[in-house]
């Protein structure tokens, strides 16, 4: 099976983070984080189904899909620290729990969990896409990016807007979201949940009660942040990647 490509930036300490973007986005978004950690080596790649990974996926690409990427990655690196945001950051929560041994700590930004009870049966922007879907994966695309963003999107094609709306569709309606892929209170890797304080209300309740659960779990907020708090706070960010390998040295 092919894997995704990954993009590495050597840093001049001894300490590796991997960053696993969500849903309708890609590994450059996170390079505004990445310029505060310049002790750090950064690594980075597109998941199946966005940017340069594209052609990876199909219909039949699940959440699991998406985990053995990541395994694999994190057993080419020294342990890493393991980011991800939202959909990423679930990919990084089910590889720690099958792979302690390769992953040193993860940052979950609001990672989407539906088993747990804090997550709505029907959260705001999975009815969103259910309800937009049947006018086509464009406009699928085109109205998350209006709720996520809150402004319309510029600077995509048609056809970029269509491949992303096509990858999108078949993240929310892969069945297997809904079966519980990790058990909180089992994890053995340090985990630092984050949340925006302005963000919906279930992204921030579960990201808090989820920190309870795990052994080794603390929780951050990032203050005036929503869900795309790596775009707008990086350095608050990249400050909870430093946190995540202290919480990890002193577990």
């Amino acid at each position: 099976m092919s894997r995704p490509v990954l993009r590495t930036r050597r840093g001049t300490g001894s300490q590796t983070v991997v960053f696993v973007h969500g849903t309708m986005d890609h590994s450059a978004s996170f390079q505004r984080v990445a310029a505060h950690l310049p002790d750090w080596t950064v690594a980075g790649y597109d998941r199946r189904g966005w940017g340069a990974s594209r052609a990876l996926a199909g219909p039949q690409t699940k959440l699991a899909d998406h985990v053995a990427d990541l395994i694999a990655v994190a057993a080419r690196l020294p342990r890493p620290v393991v980011a991800g945001h939202s959909y990423g950051a679930l990919v990084a929560l089910a590889a720690a729990a099958q792979h302690p041994d390769l992953i040193t700590a993860v940052v979950a930004f609001e990672p989407p969990v539906p088993w747990l009870p804090w997550w709505p049966s029907t959260a705001p922007w999975e009815q969103l896409v259910e309800e937009v879907s049947p006018q086509g994966p464009a406009a699928a695309a085109r109205a998350l990016r209006q709720a996520v963003l809150g402004r319309p999107t510029t600077g995509l094609t048609d056809e970029e807007m269509e491949a992303d709306g096509t990858a999108l569709i078949h993240e929310m309606t892969d069945p297997t979201l809904s079966q519980p892929c990790f058990d909180p209170t089992a994890m053995k890797t340090p985990v630092l949940t984050i949340s925006g304080s302005r963000s919906l209300a279930h992204h921030q309740q579960t990201a808090l009660h989820l920190a309870d659960l795990v052994p080794a779990g603390r929780h951050e907020s990032i203050d005036g942040a929503d869900h795309i708090a790596h775009l707008t706070h990086p350095e608050r960010f990249a400050a909870v990647v430093d946190q995540a390998a202290d919480l990890a040295n002193t577990d």
